[in-house]
């Protein structure tokens, strides 16, 4: 795993970099203390992306077979949600590596999610959504990634 933070944007050369990139994005506020990378059941880490961080939610879509997959509690505020779909910054490239990261409470309860992208074209990572979990259990949340 190798991060470049040399240049106008970060960029990671495998997709387990955003989890190092999470970390010190949150280091100051809620820092991510557990991290899940997605992966589609057919095995595959490269999704469409969309997302409305005002609203905490957000889908991925399978680039390999097309599965589409709430992030977290993203279908309880789907209906909701004015989703915008991600595209890279650099290279505008529409496929991405997703990881999730999670600030806990003492309690080990979730209490902030940020929903990390990186171009799997290009590598810039990226923080493309974040919002407040605030209903406890919550747990169960960092296996819905």
């Amino acid at each position: 795993m190798t991060i470049d933070d040399n240049g106008k944007w970060w960029i990671g050369s495998e997709p387990q970099d955003l989890e190092a990139y999470l970390k010190a994005l949150t280091e100051e506020g809620y820092g991510v203390q557990a991290f899940r990378l997605a992966r589609c059941t057919c095995g595959s880490e490269r999704f469409e992306l969309e997302a409305d961080g005002n609203e905490g939610a957000a889908r991925r879509t399978c680039a390999a077979c097309g599965t589409q997959h709430f992030v977290c509690d993203s279908a309880e505020y789907w209906e909701e949600a004015e989703p915008e779909a991600w595209s890279c910054i650099g290279c505008k490239a529409k496929h991405a590596n997703i990881g999730v990261g999670f600030a806990l409470l003492e309690s080990g309860e979730v209490r902030w999610i940020y929903l990390g992208a990186r171009c799997a074209t290009c590598g810039i990572l990226g923080c493309y959504a974040d919002w407040k979990i605030d209903y406890e259990p919550s747990t169960h949340l960092m296996e819905q990634a």
